[in-house]
């Protein structure tokens, strides 16, 4: 078996000696207690990132232009009809021209990326070393690799943190991997089967199970194909160029951040009501409580710390705490001594918030509700994504962003994700959420209009991807 180098144009092309060089250097870079793993004399060589692979076959030289690909119904699928391949030999290419087509792309200067999604890759709890699947799935690159028969790099997400798709971190670890040359995503490309089409895109056909592939290539933003746009009889035939992808004619059907607008003014109004509030419950010399009401992680913790703390108020939380007896008693103890106090709970029905209201009320001080208005449970949730992955997405955004600064910079530095609220939580909270009402006790309920805030543009631009 023979690896492609040599046939590429003299603009695009990488010596043989230079290809052999990038491959060293990389290798030399990494650190001595994590040694590659490799599969037989000629197959892959393989390290690892927190929750994420990186394998490469042959020595895959950098370039202005990927050309990535999906793996699973993309490039290969099962042989039969399992959906998962049952071991290293259950698989064939999707097209019988594959390694034909992926020659052209090499040859004209794309170097050859794969990036895939990967679950239950992981070792089981307690042990160490690659799980059986784990090391099916490497022998499986391995031989198909031996198919191909030219140099890539592949990708495989084994978590759920940024470098999951649609999350962007791969493509973005593919750039730091590229020996400081900037990726020109004009000309570059994505190509994956979860577009999201709905059903009867095809005669006979049920929709995608997914439109994260699509989703992916506009977060990288770069062109899309689906494998039946790209891979045919007709494009693998011919010599180059690629053709165009054809226009998207269905919608994306998933939550989008991209065209949100907020209401800033809303917000002033309710810092002024609340600071009437403060004035007014301190010329009377009496307590006052505010009560957070919004589903986790929609900013009722940095609204308390960054409004309400400057403003004299003691926070009481279960997060804190442990239990809601000793919220109780804590907000009850400062009450009683005339001191204000935000409750930073979910606080999703009348049951929840009704021994807070009693206790403010047998004390004579006032309650005041906050209630914290997401459109949907879609934004609740988005929300929840950015917050567990903002420090991985602005070390690699940032990072790729300066490929000239690449041989300082180490994937091994790419920080752990932040835990996620389980989905099962807002699922909890939406089912339970009744609007407070005066009725329960209340003296005033105020709106909070979710307007996002952001250290800086880099933020708000990582915040209005798809997750």
């Amino acid at each position: 078996m023979t690896v492609t180098t040599s046939k590429r144009s003299k603009a695009d092309s990488v010596s043989k000696g230079a290809q052999q060089k990038s491959i060293d250097t990389f290798f030399k870079k990494q650190r001595v207690s994590d040694d590659a793993n490799t599969d037989g004399a000629q197959g892959m060589q393989w390290r690892e990132y927190g929750q994420t692979w990186m394998g490469k076959f042959g020595s895959p030289a950098p370039s202005a232009k990927f050309a990535a690909f999906d793996l699973d119904s993309t490039l290969i699928c099962t042989k039969g009809p399992n959906v998962h391949a049952r071991n290293s030999d259950d698989w064939r290419f999707y097209h019988p021209d594959v390694p034909k087509l992926l020659r052209s792309i090499y040859e004209q200067g794309y170097k050859v990326v794969l990036i895939s999604n990967q679950n239950g890759l992981k070792p089981k709890k307690g042990t160490t070393g690659l799980s059986v699947r784990g090391k099916e799935y490497r022998l499986k690159l391995s031989k198909i690799a031996q198919q191909l028969e030219i140099p890539f790099t592949i990708f495989a997400a084994i978590g759920k943190d940024f470098m999951r798709k649609p999350s962007p971190g791969m493509w973005h670890m593919a750039e730091l991997d590229n020996e400081g040359v900037a990726v020109d995503k004009a000309s570059s490309f994505y190509v994956g089967d979860a577009a999201g089409r709905p059903a009867g895109w095809k005669r006979g056909v049920g929709a995608d199970h997914s439109d994260s592939d699509l989703a992916f290539a506009l977060n990288a933003g770069v062109a899309f194909y689906t494998p039946e746009e790209l891979i045919t009889s007709e494009i693998c035939a011919r010599a180059q160029p690629l053709p165009p992808p054809p226009p998207r004619t269905w919608p994306l059907d998933r939550f989008s951040p991209r065209t949100l607008s907020f209401d800033s003014d809303g917000h002033s109004a309710l810092l002024a009501g609340l600071e009437a509030d403060v004035r007014s419950a301190t010329e009377q010399k009496s307590g006052l409580l505010v009560l957070l009401v919004g589903p986790p992680a929609c900013g009722k913790s940095t609204f308390a710390a960054v409004h309400l703390a400057p403003l004299g108020f003691e926070c009481v939380n279960m997060d804190t705490l442990g239990t809601r007896k000793k919220c109780i008693d804590a907000a009850k103890g400062a009450l009683e001594a005339g001191r204000f106090v935000v409750v930073d709970n979910t606080n999703p029905d009348p049951v929840s918030r009704g021994s807070f209201i009693s206790v403010a009320n047998g004390v004579g001080a006032s309650s005041v509700a906050v209630v914290f208005e997401h459109q949907s449970r879609d934004l609740a949730m988005h929300n929840n994504e950015y917050r567990s992955k903002k420090a991985q997405a602005r070390f690699l955004c940032r990072s790729s962003s300066r490929p000239a600064d690449a041989e300082t910079i180490s994937l091994y530095d790419i920080p752990i994700g932040t835990d996620r609220v389980p989905d099962v939580a807002y699922h909890t909270y939406f089912k339970k959420f009744e609007p407070p009402t005066e009725s329960e006790g209340i003296a005033k309920i105020l709106h909070h209009l979710f307007v996002p805030s952001f250290d800086c543009s880099h933020d708000e631009e990582l915040w209005r991807q798809y997750y």
